[in-house]
């Protein structure tokens, strides 16, 4: 039997106690699945526009091409909303890679983060990792609404991140332009805000503050958006980020080169142009997501009204029952106790034969009864 050196001491304290963050269920987990709707992927697929180009660039996967992100940087400049320059964009593989430069970037030892959960968990997880301590201000109940108050108090001089996610990631609630002025207004400039807005293609409300609003004012604000909801491209993670120049140049500092392989570089650079798809793409979510409204109504089931591309709702029964005979039926649908929604589930708006195969579910007793 092999002695081995004990290397405890060796380890970092903070990220041994720190729980790494884990995704929902995939298809590879052993069990026949019909439709995921667990994991708010686009259930159209890709753009066509970009499966040519991953068949058009096959041939070069045996090269370190695209050594740095030059190209797609040249592309996210050419399609965004706000007239950013290239060099104020930052891409990496998938936004959970970002959050790892962005806690590397600003978080140390010591170190305090702010978040408001229910939310996505990574945040948490990637914040101890980088040795900080996490304050929690929960949304307030019913409608899951930012604590403006409640996340400015928490603010100290130990803060170096604030988390807002918006829409937000599992209950589809919306900060408003007024909170987002509130909170905007109240933090001290050393407070880096991170605002992930990767579901911002579904969103319908008028009421909608956007990063690129506070990155022209120069605020210190990074937006966060992923070619793996809207765009269709979640296998090939793929993210990026934008800020001000200045903070756009330091988070420059901590990525690797060769981030992106060619394929996904290729495929998001194809993506961006097919404006076409995008828009099938939201039609068809609020097309399904009324769909499941009405039938959720119908059940009697609790949701909270969603801008983005799942539902959270609450079947009336335990959520790891309801999870459970969903996968039996071959449904993967996502239970939110995981990401501080107890007794609810969360559910990816689908196809339209997803939806139907989901509504049709709903309505047999046998899934509902206790």
């Amino acid at each position: 039997m092999t002695d081995y050196i004990n290397t405890q001491e060796l380890f970092k304290a903070h990220i041994q106690h720190a729980s790494p963050y884990r995704g929902g269920a995939t298809r590879d987990a052993g069990i026949p699945v019909r439709y995921k709707l667990s994991s708010n992927e686009n259930m159209l697929g890709p753009s066509p526009m970009a499966l040519a180009a991953i068949s058009d660039n096959l041939d070069r996967i045996n090269e370190y091409s695209f050594e740095n992100d030059l190209a797609l940087r040249n592309a996210l400049a050419l399609h965004s909303e706000g007239g950013l320059e290239p060099a104020q964009f930052i891409t990496a593989n998938s936004a959970m890679e970002l959050l790892d430069i962005l806690v590397r970037g600003f978080v140390s030892a010591g170190s305090e983060v702010v978040l408001s959960s229910p939310t996505f968990m990574a945040y948490k997880n990637f914040s101890m990792l980088g040795g900080a301590t996490v304050r929690d201000v929960p949304l307030r109940l019913p409608g899951y609404g930012l604590d403006v108050e409640g996340i400015l108090a928490a603010i100290s001089e130990k803060t170096k991140i604030l988390f807002i996610s918006n829409p937000n990631n599992p209950t589809g609630s919306l900060v408003s332009r007024t909170e987002m002025e509130l909170l905007m207004e109240g933090l001290p400039d050393s407070v880096i805000v991170v605002y992930d807005e990767v579901y911002h293609h579904y969103v319908e409300s008028k009421d909608y503050p956007r990063a690129i609003d506070y990155i022209r004012r120069g605020r210190n604000l990074v937006g966060l958006h992923s070619f793996s909801k809207a765009f269709g491209l979640a296998g090939l993670r793929v993210g990026y980020a934008f800020s001000t120049p200045e903070i756009a140049a330091y988070l420059q500092h901590i990525r690797r080169p060769f981030m992106i392989n060619t394929l996904s570089t290729v495929a998001a650079i194809a993506a961006l142009k097919d404006t076409g798809h995008i828009d099938k793409t939201i039609k068809e979510n609020l097309y399904n997501k009324r769909r499941m409204y009405r039938q959720l109504e119908t059940c009697g089931i609790s949701y909270h009204p969603t801008e983005a591309n799942f539902i959270l709702m609450e079947p009336g029964i335990p959520a790891e029952i309801f999870v459970d005979r969903m996968m039996q039926r071959g449904v993967m649908v996502r239970n939110a106790a995981v990401m501080k929604a107890p007794g609810k589930v969360r559910v990816t708006v689908g196809s339209r034969e997803a939806t139907g195969y989901f509504i049709e579910l709903l309505k047999e007793p046998a899934i509902l009864q206790i």
